[in-house]
């Protein structure tokens, strides 16, 4: 008993000239697998000519980006001192009318107290006086206040809606 083995036959070779038959389908196939291939050997030529294009390209438009959110919040913050200058405008516009008519109410005062003949008259323009000052005092702070209160949400509204605009960008952008 012999252990040899018989030979396996000869593969024949596959030509690919003019014997041989290649289908429509597979050359479509064909190409379409080398479309991608080429257009991508294509973009790496060109960035090995021009290394630094893409670079150039990325930090033009974060400096375009970056100048757009300097300009907008810029123009915020412009727009919120205008609405604090107006606000204190207003504030020491109320102040200056206040102080006018305290100036009026004591030179009143003190013109009664002049005119005074007892005591208890004095007493009385004093307390009188005392009371208007007191009163006026307490309308004025209402009324500071309430400029006050406007001026703080009028100067942050330009500030607050454009932090609101970036972190909209930032989480959904």
């Amino acid at each position: 008993m012999s252990d040899a083995r018989a030979k396996r036959a000869p593969r024949e070779s596959v030509q690919r000239g003019s014997g041989s038959v290649v289908t429509p389908e597979i050359m479509s196939a064909t190409q379409a697998a080398a479309e991608p291939v080429a257009a991508a050997a294509g973009a790496t030529a060109k960035a090995a000519r021009e290394p630094g294009e893409a670079v150039r390209a990325a930090s033009a438009a974060a400096t375009d980006d970056l100048l757009a959110y300097s300009r907008q919040t810029w123009a915020a913050m412009s727009e919120a001192h205008a609405a604090a200058a107006r606000g204190f405008e207003a504030m020491l516009g109320e102040l200056s009318a206040f102080a006018k008519t305290e100036i009026a109410a004591a030179t009143e005062g003190a013109t009664a107290l002049l005119g005074v003949k007892t005591l208890s008259e004095a007493v009385e323009v004093n307390l009188g006086y005392a009371r208007r000052s007191f009163d006026a005092v307490v309308g004025s702070s209402a009324k500071l206040s309430e400029i006050g209160a406007k001026t703080a949400s009028d100067a942050c509204r330009p500030i607050l809606s454009r932090l609101g605009e970036s972190w909209k960008t930032l989480h959904f952008g």
